[in-house]
This record gives C-alpha cells, sequence and structure tokens, in this order.
C-alpha cells in the first residue's frame, strides 16, 4: 500500500477529477498497550492499533465529508462519492471553505513531541503491581488497610497528516504515557477513595511506580475522617488540578463556536479586563514535548505564541477559520482548540496559598458539570480541607460551591507556586475571595 502521504495526495487528485472545487483530507493512526491490575491481579491488557481517513470536499461553498476507519482503496473510494454526494445535496454556506494559501503554515519546527517509549504488556503489568504494592504498603506502615481498586498504565504513539487543495501538506508525530493508582482506604469503619496520576510525552520523565502508589495511597488516606460543613461565605483554594478547571472554563467562552453561537459570557469582552491587573495567560504552542505543542491547526493555518491574557486583559478569541468568518475576524490558528497554556503572574508567586488564605476552604476534588456558558454562573460539588490559621484541620465532602465566573476571576487574589505540569494547562493554586459554601 502507498504511505499515508502519497494516500492523501491521491485523494485530493482524485477529488478534484471529480468534479470538486476544493478539497481536505485528514488521515490518523494510532497504537497503543493498556493494562490494569486491581490489588495483586492483571485486570485487563488492551492493544490497539487504528487508522482513519476523513474526507472533506467542497463544490463551490457546499461542502461534504465522509470517513473510514478502513484505510484500503475501495474504502477510500466509497469515502470519496459518499462526500461527493453530500456536498451535492448540501446547501452552500457562505463561511465554508478551506484557509487562505496566504495563512498556511510554512516553517514545521521539531516540537519533541515523540520519544521511543518502548513497552510491552510484561513491563507495564510489572509497573502496575509495583504500584499498587506502594500503596499497599504505605497504608500498612500507618497500620491503617487499602485496598487499590485499579493501577493502571498506557503507551502510545500517533501520527496524522492533513493535507488540502491549496498545496498544503504537514505531517505531526506524537508520543504518551500516563499512569494512575485509584486507592481505597479503611479505618474504623470509614471508606475514602482517591487517587493519583502522571503524563508525560517522555517515559524517563514520569514518577516512578513507587512515588505514584505513595501519593495514591497519601492522598486517600488524608481523606478519612471527612465531615460536613456549615454553609457559609469564605475564600477558596482551588488546588492546581482544579485550577486548571477554571480556565477550561474560559477557554469554553472564547472558543468560536461558543461566540457565534452567543453562548459565551465572554463575547463582549475582548480587550477588557477579565482578571486583576497582575494576570497573565500566555498561548504557546511551540513549547517542546508540550501536550498541545503544534506547527498548524486542523485548518493547517500557522499557529503563534501570543499573550491570551495580558496584566488581566483579554486579548483574543480561539478561531478556526470558519468561526473568524462567521465573527468577521482573522482565524488564530486554533482549529482543534487550544495550544499550550501557561499561567504566569506579575506578582510573586506564592508558596503556601493557605497560609495566605487563612481561614477557608481547600479544594481537591470537583463533581458535575454546573457551569453555565453563556451567563457564567458556576456551582459545583467540592471536596476538601478546612483549614484554619493557615493549617489543615481536617477533610470536608458534600459541599456546593457557588458563584460567578466573571465576578471568581477578578477576585483572584494570588497564585501558588506548586504548578501541575500534567496537561497542556499549567498553573499553581488558585486563591478567590468570598464564594458561597453550600453544607449543612
Amino acid at each position: 500500500m502507498n504511505s499515508p502521504a502519497d494516500i492523501v495526495t491521491e485523494v485530493l487528485k482524485s477529488v478534484k477529477q471529480k468534479g470538486a472545487t476544493a478539497a481536505e483530507v485528514a488521515y490518523s493512526e494510532g497504537a497503543g498497550i493498556s493494562v490494569s491490575c486491581r490489588d495483586d491481579a492483571v485486570d485487563t491488557i488492551e492493544n490497539n492499533h487504528d487508522k482513519s481517513l476523513v474526507v472533506t470536499v467542497y463544490k463551490g461553498q457546499a461542502s461534504g465529508s465522509a470517513s473510514t476507519a478502513v484505510v484500503d482503496q475501495p474504502s477510500i473510494e466509497l469515502s470519496i462519492e459518499k462526500a461527493l454526494s453530500i456536498a451535492a445535496l448540501t446547501e452552500a454556506d457562505p463561511y465554508a471553505g478551506l484557509a487562505d494559501v496566504e495563512e498556511l503554515a510554512t516553517e514545521f519546527k521539531d516540537l519533541k513531541t515523540y520519544f521511543d517509549n518502548s513497552s510491552d504488556s510484561d513491563q507495564l503489568i510489572e509497573q502496575a503491581l509495583e504500584a499498587s504494592a506502594a500503596a499497599r504498603d504505605f497504608a500498612s506502615a500507618q497500620g491503617l488497610s487499602m485496598a487499590v481498586d485499579e493501577s493502571n498504565v498506557e503507551v502510545g504513539t500517533a501520527a496524522s497528516i492533513y493535507a488540502n487543495s491549496n498545496g498544503f501538506l504537514g505531517h505531526k508525530r506524537g508520543s504518551n504515557i500516563s499512569a494512575s493508582v485509584v486507592a481505597i482506604g479503611k479505618n474504623d469503619g470509614q471508606m475514602e477513595r482517591a487517587y493519583w496520576w502522571d503524563a508525560k510525552r517522555n517515559a524517563e520523565h514520569m514518577l516512578s511506580a513507587q512515588e505514584l502508589g505513595r501519593m495514591a495511597a497519601e492522598k486517600t488516606l488524608e481523606r478519612l475522617g471527612s465531615r460536613k460543613l456549615k454553609s457559609c461565605q469564605a475564600p477558596v483554594v482551588f488546588d492546581p488540578s482544579m485550577a486548571k478547571s477554571l480556565i477550561s472554563h474560559m477557554i469554553q467562552a472564547i472558543s468560536g463556536s461558543a461566540l457565534y453561537q452567543e453562548a459565551s459570557f465572554l463575547k463582549n469582552d475582548l480587550q477588557k479586563s477579565i482578571f486583576p491587573n497582575w494576570f497573565g495567560v500566555t498561548e504557546d504552542p511551540f513549547v517542546p514535548s508540550g501536550f498541545a505543542s503544534r506547527n498548524y491547526d486542523g485548518n493547517g493555518v500557522r499557529t503563534q505564541r501570543r499573550e491570551l491574557i495580558d496584566a488581566g486583559v483579554l486579548n483574543g478569541f480561539l478561531l478556526s477559520v470558519y468561526a473568524a468568518r462567521r465573527l468577521n475576524m482573522k482565524t488564530t490558528g486554533n482549529a482543534g482548540g487550544a495550544h499550550n497554556l501557561l499561567v504566569h503572574s506579575e506578582q510573586p508567586l506564592v508558596d503556601d496559598l493557605l497560609n495566605e488564605m487563612g481561614t477557608g476552604l481547600l479544594v481537591t476534588s470537583l463533581m458535575g458539570q454546573g457551569f453555565n456558558a453563556v451567563t457564567g454562573d458556576y456551582s459545583r460539588g467540592a471536596s476538601g480541607f478546612w483549614v484554619e490559621n493557615g493549617e489543615i484541620q481536617y477533610p470536608v465532602s458534600e459541599l456546593t460551591i457557588a458563584g460567578n465566573l466573571r465576578d471568581m476571576f477578578l477576585q483572584l487574589q494570588a497564585l501558588g507556586s506548586d504548578v501541575d505540569q500534567r496537561s497542556h494547562i499549567q498553573t499553581g493554586s488558585w486563591l478567590i475571595d468570598g464564594m458561597a459554601i453550600a453544607g449543612n
């Protein structure tokens, strides 16, 4: 069979010959191994090797798409015919079409997104069992009982090609490894469940299995003795993994589809202050080994480093070619979403944010989807720890925290130095002044 690059080139040639005025093709291929263990036993072993080809054709500004997970000649030909048939029946969309030639990427940096993390299932099982044993050993050393609900290790690789009839053809290649341990702690008839995880592109930078298991056990045991709180108004610290979700809500609100559908509470806030004047977010698609590092977006448009939030001001939206045309704006190279987001501060990061808060709630877990992108209203189930005089007093659960993201962003008091680097959103803890906490 021809190489993937040859396949997409031939598809573009074929659809033009069959009457398409323009076309784009996306090819992707992924492979991986995942193992899951429960305590001392192997639960599942999964191997995957998937391919897909998506063909989008345009007849004027009417378009049609079809895909296949079987990348052989008959399946490709069938996908082409289906795409052309759909385009013939579809109404013209004045905003549809390929990116302009001058917007397409022409430089391709080595972003170091691929590493040889070769492992067989036996090696992954050994790591998972070692992490399980480390969790139980940590609990046992404290005279407590622990079971490991799941210990998972997964490695994978992915490659893709995007090409269009404006002459663009780009390649991407990446690797990933992730591991997690879910533990159940028991003491005096109480049970608590918590977890810890890690993810990297390069296996050499992963937490050791022993450290992963220890962290999962520690997170679980500190939850034992959890209480309810009385309803109150108090400052809240979101730990780094929870603070990421606040950035995710902002990203949802400044993304093209939310904006042109009038489903964003930030739709009128471009070039306005939405955070304190010391707060910033850099979008950087060129971070070496970053989880969202890429030279071009899903439209083939060049990516760019920019200050998304600068001195508290919202400097830009996240726009694909289509969204930009709907909004009468320029594409920002964000078809497919945001690139690496690095939260930073013009004032010093705080090493001890709990001491800075004094008395209030530390949130370490959030539940539910209580965010309204249209209004910014925020209400989610939460658990964590009650803090007094800068010291954790006891774990708390079955709470609801509520506010409005517009107010929460402006009431941000400080950022912690405990930056979580396990995803494309990198931030430390957030201290937000005065949220409604509903308990007993």
